[in-house]
């Protein structure tokens, strides 16, 4: 590949930009010292929220931090762009909270729409949209009651039971997968119990595959990456997501690079703008069958990532990104985009 392909297609931030940004997550560092937070949970997230603070900060942009969602209502005059990982409150599907407030604050937010947000956090309604729009998707039932999982789905398993919403794969470990009726709804009933809805899957054997992109005049793909596993069934737990023991490794996908491709572009075509996302699969290397699972917003962008593996193939690095992001987030919701 040659790097000049992608990194032509970045937008960099001037070399002193006035824009001043919000960042928001659960566990950001917060003045007057910054520093990286202690927690006391698994998935490193005081480190990444300080790297990413850092990183913005240090590509120039004046940045204001908050912990708590409640920071958006002093925002607005004081703000240009809201720059949040904040997805997780005690509300149903709190990804969608901060996206919906800043629309109706007036502030732009760093993502998409909230009725984006909305599509894209709903594993089952971004199903429907992505079949809708020729990208391949398995057969799937949802289920939001107990009483309801007496009747199965309308095709055999074997199966995958997951949470319907949420983020970092919550829900999904070893007895995810189940090869008959009796054992899906066992697991499904034990995700009920916990207040989540339930998707129901026709698993589809392979691997797990996840292609980053970047927003653009036309949607910047940067390549295909694979997320190790080493579960029965190459899938990603809950586990394995919050930890990233294994990590992430470029996937070379042959000819089915191009359908990858023209599904970012079909998805683009009906869902976009968005500043950043991911499109993760289920792909069958024997076969080249792919399976489109879902697209995620405001996904993980650390070092540590696929959307910054994908992206040093290209000789960019993490403030290569993060610039993108904030300047193409800033012209996409300046009318005509350009900024005052």
């Amino acid at each position: 590949m040659v790097s000049a392909a992608v990194s032509d297609l970045l937008i960099r931030p001037p070399k002193a930009p006035a824009t001043r940004l919000l960042f928001m997550a659960q566990h950001a560092p917060t003045e007057p010292a910054y520093s990286c937070r202690s927690y006391p949970g698994d998935g490193g997230y005081p480190a990444y929220y300080h790297r990413i603070w850092q990183v913005l900060t240090t590509l120039g942009y004046t940045v204001r931090t908050a912990d708590h969602c409640l920071a958006l209502l002093a925002a607005p005059g004081n703000v240009d762009l809201v720059f949040s990982l904040y997805n997780r409150m005690p509300v149903a599907n709190p990804e969608i909270f901060v996206a919906s407030t800043c629309a109706f604050l007036g502030l732009p937010c760093v993502g998409a729409g909230p009725n984006v947000r909305a599509l894209a956090e709903d594993k089952w309604f971004s199903k429907l949209a992505a079949r809708a729009v020729g990208i391949p998707v398995a057969d799937g039932a949802v289920y939001g009651a107990a009483e309801d999982l007496t009747v199965p789905p309308p095709f055999a398993g074997p199966y995958f039971v997951k949470n319907r919403f949420g983020a970092a794969s919550e829900g999904i470990c070893a007895e995810s997968i189940q090869d008959d009726w009796a054992g899906a709804a066992r697991v499904a009933r034990n995700l009920l119990a916990r207040g989540l809805s339930v998707l129901v899957e026709a698993f589809v054997p392979g691997i797990d595959l996840t292609v980053p992109v970047l927003g653009g005049r036309q949607p910047i793909t940067l390549g295909v990456v694979r997320p190790r596993s080493d579960k029965a069934g190459g899938i990603i737990t809950e586990d394995l997501k919050r930890n990233d023991p294994l990590g992430y490794e470029l996937f070379e996908a042959g000819g089915a690079e191009t359908a990858f491709r023209a599904d970012v572009a079909a998805l683009w075509a009906a869902a976009g703008p968005m500043d950043y996302t991911r499109l993760d699969y289920r792909f069958d290397p024997r076969t080249g069958r792919r399976v489109f699972l879902e697209f995620n917003i405001c996904c993980h962008i650390g070092r540590s990532g696929a959307i910054s593996l994908a992206a040093a193939q290209w000789g960019l690095d993490q403030a290569d990104l993060l610039g993108h992001v904030v300047e193409y987030s800033l012209r996409r919701q300046t009318p005509k985009g350009c900024r005052a």
